[in-house]
């Protein structure tokens, strides 16, 4: 298991080494090399069937990453995945990745849904902020757009399937379900906190579902 702790920190750090090329060679902004981190770190969650069984070494990373994604946050250590304003979502995001990775070892096997929570974070929110950005369509409230909010829709739906397949549960009702309540729970979230409610209730929803509460 201790594979699964090493090859998550390659990953993640190949995922901002990646961002740091792209952004210097293309001197392209600072905000577009944060969102292929946002998008790329989240498909961690990949590795978690395939190398972890227990709790104990799968929350080691997101642990970690809330300290050092702090620590980037107030020194600007990791500048790619850094903005100049106050927003500590990179730290919001670690915190989400962490309590969902518990809802997930809650019970054996393994839960399918929580993990749900950090796909519409990841692909649906990081996507909907550049297509809400280039395409708006229509900006309905706080900046929100008609364009964004289908992008979050279409994208979060495709990683649902995605992942759902690979593992073998897909259940087409309830991806819809999660998909529709994350893209309303992005759009209706208050300034700079979409890092935690999308990631958190999508996540803590799917639980309930899959553990038959609701």
């Amino acid at each position: 298991m201790w594979i699964g702790v090493i090859l998550s920190f390659v990953f993640v750090f190949a995922i901002i080494l990646l961002a740091t090329i792209i952004q210097k060679i293309f001197n392209l902004s600072a905000e577009f090399s944060r969102k292929i981190i946002h998008i790329g770190v989240g498909n961690w969650i990949f590795f978690i069937p395939f190398f972890f069984d227990t709790l104990s070494f799968a929350i080691i990373p997101p642990i970690a990453f809330i300290v050092i994604n702090f620590i980037s946050y107030k020194y600007k250590i990791f500048r790619a995945m850094e903005l100049d304003d106050k927003n500590p979502g990179t730290i919001y995001y670690a915190i989400s990745l962490a309590f969902l990775t518990i809802l997930t070892f809650s019970r054996l096997p393994l839960l399918l849904y929580p993990y749900l929570g950090i796909l519409a974070m990841c692909w649906g929110d990081g996507l909907a902020a550049v297509v809400g950005r280039r395409y708006p369509v229509k900006v309905l409230r706080n900046g929100k757009s008609l364009g964004g909010s289908a992008a979050f829709l279409v994208s979060t739906l495709i990683s649902f399937f995605i992942y759902l397949a690979i593992l073998g549960e897909l259940n087409t009702g309830t991806i819809v379900l999660l998909a529709v309540a994350g893209m309303l729970v992005e759009f209706f979230s208050p300034k700079n906190l979409d890092n935690l409610t999308v990631p958190l209730i999508i996540g803590i929803l799917g639980f309930l579902i899959e553990s038959n509460m609701i």
